[in-house]
């Protein structure tokens, strides 16, 4: 990753354009919400500043770079608290409303998330042990909420925009046995929906040794 980032911003920059990388940490899940309508909400969330914190991290530092680039601010923590400033007088969220309305959306949906489609099926997968979340495979999280529905695995496939699963707990978390690691979202069948359990199960290592929650960003090239 890094080896490319710095390709692409040495042909941005060679063509005078400022152009920079931002490397995140994908080895888990980025916030809780994994599929179409649960990360819609957990997007209106952030934009309430409500988010969760890895993702708002890297909203401010995404944001902030862009800012900067675009020399609408002085440096990085000038941006920064210009937009932390935009999410704290709901200026943000009136412009995604706006922008919704552009594009024909129904603004009802993002004024009250409730309105969506919620899965008939809720299944809570059960820590079986405690300690500490270690890692969370996130390939296997995201190819389990393609099964579930929210995701094609063929051309033909129909997206169940209800679908996914929202994470309860994040990598350094403490989790007690019969704590909820997770919540499986599907309209599925029982059987199908028992057999991504397992793999969503399996995607969770606890660890009796403290781990300290990972950085969202590693590394920013320029």
């Amino acid at each position: 990753a890094r080896i490319l980032a710095k390709l692409m911003v040495k042909i941005g920059n060679g063509l005078k354009r400022d152009t920079r990388a931002v490397l995140s940490n994908m080895d888990e899940p980025l916030g809780l919400a994994v599929g179409n309508a649960l990360e819609v909400k957990e997007a209106i969330a952030a934009l309430h500043g409500e988010g969760p914190e890895d993702l708002m991290e890297l909203c401010y530092i995404g944001g902030a770079i862009m800012l900067e680039q675009a020399h609408i601010c002085k440096d990085y923590n000038h941006g920064r608290k210009m937009l932390e400033e935009c999410i704290k007088d709901g200026s943000a969220f009136n412009k995604f409303l706006e922008m919704v309305e552009a594009q024909g959306g129904d603004v009802q949906y993002i004024l009250h998330p409730e309105k969506f489609e919620v899965a008939k099926n809720i299944i809570p997968i059960y820590a079986k042990e405690e300690g500490y979340v270690k890692s969370i495979d996130a390939l296997v999280i995201g190819l389990s909420s393609m099964t579930l529905g929210g995701g094609r695995e063929t051309l033909d496939d129909v997206i169940d925009m209800s679908a996914g699963i929202m994470l309860n707990k994040k990598v350094g978390d403490y989790v007690k046995e019969g704590e909820v690691l997770c919540w499986l979202h599907s309209n599925k069948n029982v059987t199908l929906i028992n057999r991504v359990a397992k793999n969503v199960f399996d995607a969770f290592k606890i660890s009796k040794k403290k781990k300290k929650k990972p950085k969202v960003v590693l590394e920013v090239i320029q």
